[in-house]
């Protein structure tokens, strides 16, 4: 292109040219002609309106060949004009680039500085430092949640029969107390603990990476789970869990891991028409908290349908409760989170004197006592049919699908009373007749499927038994675990 405007601009200082030489001759010829005979007038007068009608022709090419050579240096200026705003427009990019990375870099300082009043540097490493897993661990497999209330027992229970482990947790809701648990039973070289928000991508990537062994199978437990809070706050709770799932999977994809256990919930199916619940049950949630559950399972479903190579099996438990029976790990909320928590930890609250009354809401469900009925099932149990689908390679493409519970309904009310009996306090119990938010009557599982394709089946079914473990680590703690 420059060298076509080159090109064009020579010819136009040619004809310029030519022009001003014409005009030079006129006015010679003009001038000549005043030294003339009175006899030539005639004749030099027609010479001269002919030279000043040539002269004015010369003038408007002048002005034509002025506006062309205008254009082209204005074209010019123009083309200068994109070339620099181009070069000016990289190097802010670049700039801005280099300006995001810092301020990621400086989130995920700020992220990991302080959780629950102790440095992260305390109990969880970073994710980029290298890890080596000593020798003849089975296989790595990696804990979301590990520092929560059931991700902290699969952590422990895939410890102890042999496994490489990876827990990531963002201590949203965890307990630093699970962590140095977890560290303290475990062998040397089998234990990484590592900050990671699975709202962040790039944190979620660390976790497939520097480490001796390659991940194998993908435990996937970190959510929020408490239905009033999800029914204020629902789009934290699609961010949560929904979106969360969706990195978790980018991330598993990127690194070629292709295994994933995924636990779910009994929220998925809502207010439904027939007991007992089975896995062909219609899922009809009616809180963001099922919803957004249920969204997750969808994508592990749609990207079970795009990619062959991945397995996957989804787990709905029911109401998980009680705790290790040797009291190494346990539940225990932090204080700002025990408004929504399980009723389990409220009355144990009541029963330390850390609340002044136990308040049960619903007294006028359809049910046999008027509170909502419940499928009760034991922490540990719960934690035995994950690792089960892993051992017995129950993941498949589709993604299997199963109910964990104990196949027997409990309402509030006999909950509670149970508890008294476990704590033995006179604990003071309100009934309110208002629902929850977003509550539904009365589920309890079929485990027909479970039991018959895994062979697993709940141990923990007494109430009471259950109850005394989880209460015998809460007499332990009291009100912290950090």
């Amino acid at each position: 292109m420059m060298e076509v405007i080159h090109k064009k601009t020579h010819t136009v200082t040619r004809t310029v040219t030519s022009h001003m030489t014409v005009k030079r001759s006129i006015e010679n010829a003009i001038a000549s002609s005043r030294t003339e005979s009175i006899e030539g007038a005639r004749d030099r007068h027609t010479t001269t309106a002919m030279a000043h009608a040539r002269a004015r022709a010369s003038s408007r090419s002048f002005v034509v060949v002025f506006v062309v050579v205008a254009f082209v240096v204005g074209v010019l200026g123009v083309v200068g004009a994109h070339v620099s705003w181009r070069a000016r427009g990289r190097d802010a990019a670049r700039r801005g680039r280099a300006r995001a990375a810092d301020d990621d870099a400086s989130a995920s300082r700020t992220r990991t500085t302080t959780i629950s009043g102790v440095t992260s540097s305390e109990m969880l490493t970073n994710a980029k430092e290298y890890y080596a897993f000593a020798s003849g661990r089975s296989s790595h497999v990696v804990v979301t949640g590990g520092a929560g209330f059931i991700g902290s027992h699969c952590a422990m229970a895939l410890l102890e029969r042999g496994y490489a482990v990876t827990a990531v947790d963002d201590m949203s809701r965890g307990n630093a107390g699970a962590i140095r648990a977890l560290r303290a039973i475990a062998p040397e070289g089998s234990f990484r603990a590592i900050y990671g928000d699975l709202g962040h991508q790039s944190d979620v990537d660390a976790v497939f990476g520097f480490t001796n062994m390659k991940v194998d199978t993908v435990f996937h437990f970190a959510a929020i789970a408490y239905v009033g809070e999800s029914m204020a706050d629902p789009l934290r709770y699609y961010s949560n869990v929904t979106s969360n799932t969706v990195h978790l999977l980018q991330a598993m994809h990127k690194h070629g891991v292709n295994k994933l256990i995924y636990s779910s919930t009994c929220a998925t199916y809502g207010n439904v028409e027939k007991l007992p619940i089975t896995e062909s049950t219609p899922t009809k949630p009616i809180n963001p908290y099922g919803k957004s559950k249920l969204y997750a399972e969808n994508a592990i479903r749609d990207y079970a349908l795009s990619n062959p190579k991945f397995r996957a099996s989804v787990l709905r438990y029911f109401n998980v409760f009680g705790g290790d029976p040797e009291g190494r790990v346990g539940e225990l909320p932090r204080a700002e989170l025990r408004e929504h928590g399980r009723i389990s930890g409220a009355c144990f609250d009541a029963a330390l004197g850390i609340i002044n009354k136990l308040t049960v809401m619903g007294t006028k469900h359809p049910t046999r006592d008027g509170t909502t009925i419940r499928d009760f099932i034991h922490v540990v149990d719960l934690v035995d049919a994950h690792i089960a689908v892993a051992e017995k390679k129950k993941y498949e493409n589709p993604p299997s699908l199963y109910n964990v519970g104990t196949g027997r309904g409990v309402s509030m009310r006999e909950f509670v009373e149970a508890c008294k009996r476990v704590t033995k306090k006179d604990i003071n119990i309100t009934y309110r007749a208002e629902p929850r938010p977003g509550d539904y009557a009365e589920v309890y599982a079929n485990v027909d499927k479970i039991q018959h394709e895994l062979g697993w089946k709940a141990k923990y079914t007494d109430l009471e038994t259950s109850l005394g473990h989880a209460w015998g680590f809460r007499q332990q703690r009291g009100e912290r675990w950090d």
